[in-house]
């Protein structure tokens, strides 16, 4: 956490679109909050701060941050505890003499009491205390008729998170004896007063000019799939399709990106919504629509001079009433001056042909492009999905081969953890592409998990595993490769370096295996020992030189040391000889096998993580709760129980990793400087691993 920086989890927001979780940080330049894994962002700067309000509610407490000129802003999930910190906050560093005032919600339930407004809000109070506060930029039309004062409010399709109930109309009857907005004669009634004093703050712009100011016609759309008919108007963006329609408020367009699309003619225009939009039972938070890259295209907006002035003043000048360009290039730069949203383009990232801004992956069960982005990641198509720099944890490059496994695999795996918890896998990426991305990402100082053996690439040298951090099902399949390496069959040896016809069924099999986690080499070579162990005979007649001929090898050494030479039936295993005949021959045989790094047992044990502290700890009880559960159920049933558990709850296992860390630290920087390390390999990878724990620190 910064200096002067405080932040408070899982604090909600609330508004009309329902509430989102997040993180709430108080700076002294204001407050920020920002939607935890999306892209939503609302920030209070301090001199828009006007006075700040304290209340309880259900489930919690409410921090409402009154702003000058503008609509008050609701953060929910706060504990009693919490107000001594923001009393303290509101008067030293917002400079706020009263500080934060208590209050208290009206229950009784009464229909009639008093009208206040409070900048952009309009606050309804019962006996003096508030009953509920509407937030004057959701009405779209407000009328007076007599003595009734009506509000219609904004109804669009973004509202992912809300109940089935939504509020529409909001009628007041104001009284001709009303106080707070007292009568001007008979010709301004006080319901005409109390109008005048709402029509500033509410947005009636989209409802006085209702005919669209720009039409697209046939927009190719990915994400809804479909083809639609995108009206532009002064207030919200609607799209009409074969079989539904929707309706954005611009209040809900977060951000817009233009991705060009590789080896095809088209542009990505992304619209990306919180909250958003609904479809049956899935929901929509970016939408893709889909131009031709070369169409070029001219507008005229229609729209008066006054609309044109009122929206580039309240969203920055960069809407024009004539455009022209590529199609993309206007909708996008259109929908920009409208909503005020920024847009975003690809930055410095080239794939490896350097002829395109993304890289072809798979996401689940479906192909897409990867675009890495200045400040984040998107991924398109199914699903689109959005990841900020600012909510990566870490990321690892995966499934790096060497020897058989690097001739046969030829791509690679990334994946993108989260601070959250969660994770992504983009996988089958091209092997082309992994420096390309290492520079991109090292670039943006985000931790590599696997920096050291990444850095080679991806037929580079794999780090030592050690015992204790490696699969049951994996150790156990290397052991028995391990034993079986004599009887490895002499075609596969031979088909290691050939790109054949016959050799494809290997591959795919290679490829197939390998995304499962299980060692390729340990598989094939446990298949060939249960052919083998049945035809001894048959291994020694394949010694001798068969009648057919065969692809050319390269000589053989005169002797061999493992009785490679020995006659059939003398009971040497020539397969062992040949092996190590051709790891001589350099380039004409097969690569020796590399041995691992042993662990050094003078090297001090690395620190556990919050996790470990918490499974072992409640490891047994989950057992005791499960009899007969599997192995692999437990550790799931443990992560289950650590993300539904609040930050309060994890505070002692945090505490725990945090001084486990900072004992691995000293016992590292005391074994380097001890000079008494177990073997010069043992002390090399043990400097490395301290290194890339420095690195990943200091990128965070």
């Amino acid at each position: 956490m910064a200096e002067g920086v405080q932040a408070f989890g899982e604090i909600w927001l609330g508004g009309r679109g329902g509430v989102a979780s997040g993180v709430l940080k108080l700076a002294p330049s204001g407050l920020t909050w920002r939607r935890k894994q999306g892209s939503k962002l609302v920030e209070v700067k301090k001199d828009e701060i006007e006075a700040l309000s304290w209340t309880k509610v259900p489930r919690g407490c409410q921090l409402s941050v009154r702003r000058k000129g503008g609509p008050t802003v609701n953060f929910l999930g706060f504990r009693d505890k919490d107000l001594d910190t923001l009393q303290q906050y509101a008067r030293t560093t917002l400079a706020l003499s009263e500080g934060v005032s208590e209050g208290a919600l009206s229950t009784s339930g009464h229909n009639w009491g008093g009208v206040q407004l409070r900048g952009a809000s309009l606050a309804f109070l019962v006996g003096g205390k508030v009953a509920f506060e509407l937030p004057l930029p959701d009405v779209c039309t407000a009328q007076q008729t007599k003595d009734d004062v009506m509000l219609e409010l904004h109804v669009d399709d973004t509202g992912a998170e809300v109940a089935e109930d939504m509020l529409t109309e909001l009628a007041f009857y104001v009284p001709p004896g009303n106080e707070d907005f007292p009568a001007q004669g008979e010709e301004v009634p006080a319901a005409k007063v109390m109008l005048d004093a709402l029509l500033p703050h509410a947005d009636t712009e989209a409802a006085a000019a209702d005919e669209p100011v720009c039409v697209f016609s046939e927009v190719g759309i990915v994400a809804p799939r479909g083809r639609f008919e995108v009206e532009m108007h002064l207030g919200y963006l609607q799209l009409g399709g074969q079989s539904q329609d929707f309706k954005v408020r611009y209040t809900s367009i977060q951000r817009i990106f233009i991705l060009p699309k590789h080896n095809t003619p088209h542009t990505l225009v992304v619209i990306s919504l919180d909250p958003p939009i609904r479809k049956g039972q899935t929901y929509y938070a970016h939408l893709l629509c889909q131009f031709p890259t070369d169409d070029d295209i001219s507008v005229e907006l229609d729209v008066t001079e006054e609309a044109l002035a009122a929206k580039n003043e309240k969203n920055g000048g960069k809407l024009s009433a004539e455009m022209s360009g590529p199609v993309w290039e206007v909708f996008a730069k259109l929908l920009r001056g409208l909503s005020g949203a920024r847009i975003t383009r690809p930055g410095h990232f080239k794939n490896a042909a350097g002829d395109g801004v993304s890289v072809r992956c798979s996401y689940k069960a479906d192909d897409g492009q990867l675009y890495p982005l200045d400040r984040g990641f998107f991924y398109v198509h199914k699903p689109p999905l959005l990841i900020p720099d600012n909510d990566i944890e870490s990321v690892e490059f995966a499934r790096q081969g060497s020897g058989a496994v690097s001739s046969t695999v030829r791509t690679f795996d990334l994946v993108v953890r989260l601070k959250g918890g969660a994770e992504h896998q983009f996988r089958n990426i091209q092997r082309s592409e992994w420096g390309n991305l290492f520079e991109f990402i090292r670039a943006k100082k985000i931790p590599i998990e696997n920096f050291g053996s990444a850095q080679h690439g991806p037929g580079g040298a794999k780090p030592g595993m050690e015992d204790d951090d490696m699969d049951p099902g994996i150790r156990r399949a290397a052991a028995e490769a391990d034993d079986d390496e004599d009887d490895e069959d002499e075609d596969f040896e031979a088909s290691g370096g050939t790109d054949s016809s016959e050799d494809i069924d290997e591959e795919d099999d290679a490829e197939m295996i390998d995304e499962e986690g299980v060692a390729v080499d340990a598989i094939k070579k446990k298949r060939k020992k249960g052919e083998a162990d049945g035809a001894e005979e048959g291994e020694a007649a394949a010694a001798a030189p068969p009648p057919k001929k065969k692809r050319a090898k390269a000589e053989k050494p005169a002797t061999s040391p493992s009785g490679a030479d020995a006659a059939p039936g003398s009971g040497g295993k020539p397969k062992k000889g040949k092996k190590a005949a051709a790891a001589e021959e350099g380039e004409g045989g097969a690569k020796p096998k590399k041995e691992r790094k042993k662990k050094d047992p003078n090297a001090p044990k690395k620190n556990l993580s919050a996790f470990m502290y918490f499974s072992n700890a409640n490891r047994d009880k989950v057992k005791a709760e499960n009899p007969g559960i599997a192995f692999g159920e437990v550790g799931k049933l443990l992560g289950e129980r650590w993300k539904a558990m609040s930050g309060e709850e994890k505070a002692p296992y945090d505490e725990m990793a945090a001084k486990d860390k900072v004992r691995y630290a000293d016992a590292m920087k005391a074994y380097k400087a001890s000079g008494v390390a177990g073997g010069g390999e043992a002390v090399a990878a043990a400097d490395d691993g301290d290194d890339d724990a420095g690195d990943a620190a200091d990128d965070e």
